[in-house]
């Protein structure tokens, strides 16, 4: 599970770091400490013109043909491990996938009746591997484009924590990932075997973090928890 992220960093900085075969124009910049499903965040992707993109898209994911926008409140993640073969990711998951930049994301663990977040981060951004698809709002025509984010079993680090985790994308895969001419099932699953543990820190954060409306820097400033007796949190 990924229900929350944090990504401030410049667009021009973080596309920087991917190894791409054109340029693209850096999307509008987001300064958004606690991010959630429903708010339009960075993305890259190839439109359906095949033309790379970084635009703000819509967190959760509603597929092209559902009959309203309800699906993308269940589908803010998927898992990889069956996502080529759920009606709602297949199409995606072999001819649009995307990439989400993060500056680090929270998860919780439950510590008697009280849920404490923490937040995962890297030494830069953090590229995540994601689908997208268009849908069409039949009652106006207004195309909307969405997106979700791939998660696995959590391992390392982060499965100390929760047992799903993001996955991760190395910033040389970019441009094949993104390739929507490369269907093979088996090659996509091994662009998605990498976690960059060594790179990777967590600490827990302010319980304020269970409210969306609390976005500001300090969201994830350190604070002092004991986390003897925690329970993991498994979704």
């Amino acid at each position: 599970m990924c229900g929350r992220f944090a990504i401030f960093s410049r667009p021009a900085d973080y596309l920087e770091m991917l190894v791409l075969d054109e340029s693209v124009s850096p999307c509008e910049a987001v300064e958004n400490y606690n991010a959630f499903p429903t708010q339009h965040l960075p993305v890259l992707y190839r439109n359906q013109k095949n033309a790379l993109r970084c635009d703000l898209l819509h967190w959760g994911l509603i597929p092209s043909w559902s009959k309203d926008a309800s699906t993308g409140f269940k589908t803010s993640n998927a898992r990889s491990e069956t996502a080529a073969d759920k009606p709602s990711f297949r199409h995606a998951f072999k001819q649009q996938r995307c990439l989400v930049p993060v500056d680090g994301w929270y998860e919780w663990t439950r510590d008697g009746n009280n849920k404490q977040p923490y937040y995962h981060h890297g030494r830069q951004v953090t590229w995540l591997a994601g689908l997208w698809d268009n849908w069409i709002n039949p009652e106006t025509s207004e195309p909307l484009t969405s997106f979700t984010l791939l998660t696995q079993d959590a391992s390392g680090k982060p499965g100390q924590i929760h047992n799903r985790m993001p996955v991760f994308m190395k910033p040389e895969n970019a441009i094949v990932w993104l390739d929507n001419r490369m269907t093979s099932k088996q090659h996509i699953f091994s662009l998605m075997q990498y976690y960059p543990e060594e790179d990777f820190d967590i600490y827990p954060v302010s319980k304020k973090m269970n409210s969306p409306k609390f976005n500001n820097p300090s969201c994830i400033e350190l604070v002092d928890h004991e986390i003897s007796g925690k329970e993991i949190i498994h979704r």
